[in-house]
C-alpha cells in the first residue's frame, strides 16, 4: 500500500510597515519592501502590491500597513496562496498552490491546511476529506487515475483505517481493507499474472500486501492452496490442490511442504 503524502503549507511572512511616506503610489519602505498602490495614513491602505525583498509578492488588499482581506502571495519558493489575509496571515477558505504542482483548496489556519478540504498531486492523486495542522487527519477518501478508492480514517498523513481499492504501480490489484491499529487486515489481491489470493494480509507500505493468517491463492495453471500463510509464503497447515487432482495436505515451512498430517 503506497502512502500519500501531503504538503504542510507555509506561512505568509508578514510585514509590519512603519513608513511615514505618504501620498505617493510608489513607496520604498525601509526595510526595503517595494509598494505600489492605495497609500494612507503612513502606509498601505487599499489595494496593491508588495514586493518583498525575500521575494515574495502579494496582490490584494491591505488595511494599516498589511495584508488584510483578499489577495494573493507568491513566495520566493513558489508556493502561492490564493485567500483571505488576516494581519498578513492566510486564512479561512482558499487556494494554495506548490511550485511542484500540488494544489490544496479548503480550509486554513495561519496559512496551513485544517478542517476540510481536497489536495491534488501531479499524478492525478486525489485526497477529499478532513485536515489537521497541514496532513489529512480525519474522514477522508483517496482517488487517482490508476482505479485506486480507498475511504476511511486517516491519521497524521497516513491511512489509518481504510477499506476500497488499491492498484500498485506495477498493475496489482488490492481490494479490501487496511487497517494499521493492530485488527486484521485483508482482502484479495490479483497480480499481472494471474495469480490470485484471497484471505488475511500483512500491511507492507510502499508495496503490495504480504498474506499472512489464512488464505487461499490460486496460479494460472491450476494450483490452488488453501491454508496459512505468513511474510507472504505458505507456512502452517494448509492444501496443495494440483490440476491433476492430487493434493498435499498437511504442514508447509517457507513455500515447501513439510509433511503430511497426522
Amino acid at each position: 500500500m503506497k502512502r500519500l503524502g501531503f504538503f504542510l503549507a507555509l506561512i505568509f511572512s508578514p510585514h509590519l510597515f512603519t513608513s511615514t511616506c505618504i501620498g505617493q503610489e510608489t513607496n520604498t519602505l525601509p526595510n526595503g519592501d517595494k509598494y505600489v498602490g492605495e497609500w494612507k495614513d503612513g502606509q498601505p491602505n487599499g489595494h496593491g502590491t508588495m514586493l518583498s525583498r525575500r521575494g515574495a509578492v502579494y496582490v490584494g488588499e491591505f488595511k494599516n500597513g498589511q495584508p488584510n482581506g483578499k489577495g494573493i502571495s507568491t513566495l520566493a519558493n513558489g508556493m502561492r496562496y490564493e485567500c483571505e489575509f488576516t494581519d498578513g496571515i492566510p486564512t479561512g477558505f482558499g487556494t494554495i498552490t506548490t511550485s511542484d504542482g500540488k494544489k490544496y483548496v479548503g480550509q486554513l489556519q495561519r496559512g496551513i491546511p485544517n478542517g476540510h478540504g481536497t489536495t491534488t498531486t501531479p499524478d492525478g492523486r486525489q485526497y477529499a476529506g478532513e485536515f489537521k495542522d497541514g496532513k489529512s487527519n480525519g474522514q477522508g477518501s483517496l482517488t487517482a487515475s490508476d482505479g485506486t478508492n480507498q475511504r476511511g480514517e486517516w491519521r497524521a498523513g497516513k491511512e489509518y483505517k481504510v477499506s476500497g481499492t488499491w492498484v500498485a504501480p506495477d498493475g496489482t490489484r488490492e481490494e479490501g481493507t487496511w487497517n494499521t491499529d493492530g485488527s486484521l487486515s485483508g482482502g484479495t489481491i490479483l497480480w499481472k499474472d494471474g495469480c490470485e489470493y484471497a484471505g488475511d494480509w500483512k500491511l507492507a507500505f510502499g508495496a503490495v500486501e504480504l498474506p499472512d493468517g489464512a488464505g487461499a491463492m490460486t496460479w494460472p495453471d491450476g494450483h490452488m492452496y488453501v491454508g496459512r500463510f505468513r511474510d507472504g509464503k505458505m507456512d502452517g497447515q494448509g492444501k496443495m490442490t494440483y490440476p491433476d487432482g492430487k493434493a498435499d495436505k498437511g504442514s508447509w515451512k517457507d513455500d515447501k511442504f513439510a509433511g503430511a498430517a497426522q
